[in-house]
């Protein structure tokens, strides 16, 4: 009788892990965004005197479709901002790697497809490395701040070119 208590208890304690494990997967992703967004402000008053007057460009923000295309585009702002590499980016770098083995980790328990999302970096884009360096960053702490927003979109596999999967 006591062993069947147990037992029971042990599968209830289970059920309850299991079912918290996305929602602190969760909040750990959303801490280490907001750790790298807190980064990158520091990174752009420190190293980066641009004027608030220059235009960059419209403010175009790639939309958050699911944890594929999450893990997509962040994969792809990573690897531009290690082209060139720049000393003062590397934390940044590093937070940004541990983010995506976290969302990569999260992709693979919920059965997401996470294509190789390498592309070669084309000479052209390195030709002026600190404004290159200046806009992967606005456009990283941008989606990441949208990510923040979004977090309930990581419940779904969807890329554009992988059909949308619900994970319960």
């Amino acid at each position: 009788m006591q062993s069947s208590l147990i037992f029971c208890f042990l599968i209830t304690a289970l059920v309850a892990v299991s079912v918290s494990r996305p929602t602190a997967t969760e909040e750990r992703i959303r801490i280490m965004a907001r750790t790298i967004i807190t980064r990158i402000k520091k990174i752009k008053d420190e190293h980066f005197q641009m004027s608030p007057e220059i235009d960059f460009g419209t403010d175009i923000d790639t939309p958050i479709d699911g944890l594929t295309s999450v893990f997509v585009h962040l994969s792809y702002l990573q690897l531009r901002l290690r082209a060139p590499p720049a000393l003062h980016l590397q934390q940044v770098q590093v937070d940004l790697e541990t983010l995506l083995r976290t969302l990569e980790g999260l992709a693979i328990s919920q059965g997401c497809p996470l294509p190789n999302p390498e592309t070669p970096v084309h000479k052209d884009e390195t030709a002026f490395p600190v404004t290159s360096n200046y806009l992967y960053l606005l456009e990283l702490q941008r989606y990441l701040e949208n990510l923040c927003l979004n977090m309930d979109k990581l419940k779904w596999c969807k890329d554009t070119d992988v059909a949308e999967t619900f994970i319960f």
